[in-house]
């Protein structure tokens, strides 16, 4: 990356780990939702895929030579529970695009890793819908961005 900026310029790296949390415990294990994302974890490691840490980001840039490295992190809801406008519609948008995602990025990790079929899938997924979509539950991914300088030659 760093070889492709010319000096002073900039990338920035934005990340969603995947995970779904709440801080006011209205999503548990209990929820169709929880298990679905243990399941994917479990089902992409067996699979041979993991998840860089967002806490490792930074210093890999920072180890690739950028500079002046700002690392910000985020709460998207999951659906439109928040009162606030913004992540009112923050969270409209990040189900949207969830819910568009949901079947194509489960099915291929569940049918091969844990041997469901594609009716199991299918089946598991409305409830995960269901908790997706509750604004019962308060949830949302976590996001970072960050951002780093190629120095100039002259630093």
């Amino acid at each position: 990356m760093i070889r492709a900026l010319s000096p002073g310029g900039f990338i920035e790296i934005q990340e969603i780990n995947g995970a779904i949390l709440s801080d006011d415990d209205t999503l548990n294990d209990t929820h169709a939702l929880t298990k679905w994302f243990k399941l994917l974890s479990a089902a992409f490691l067996k699979l041979g895929a993991t998840a860089i840490e967002f806490d490792r980001i930074k210093a890999i840039m920072e180890e690739a030579g950028f500079v002046d490295v700002v690392d910000t992190r985020y709460k998207w809801p999951t659906n439109a529970w928040p009162r606030d406008k913004k992540y009112k519609e923050l969270g409209h948008w990040n189900n949207a695009n969830a819910m568009g995602a949901i079947e194509s990025l489960t099915l291929a990790p569940f049918t091969k890793a844990h041997g469901w079929s594609r009716e199991e899938v299918e089946m598991f997924l409305v409830d995960v819908r269901k908790d997706l979509n509750s604004p019962q539950i308060h949830a949302y991914n976590p996001i970072c961005a960050i951002y780093g300088r190629k120095p100039e030659s002259t630093e």
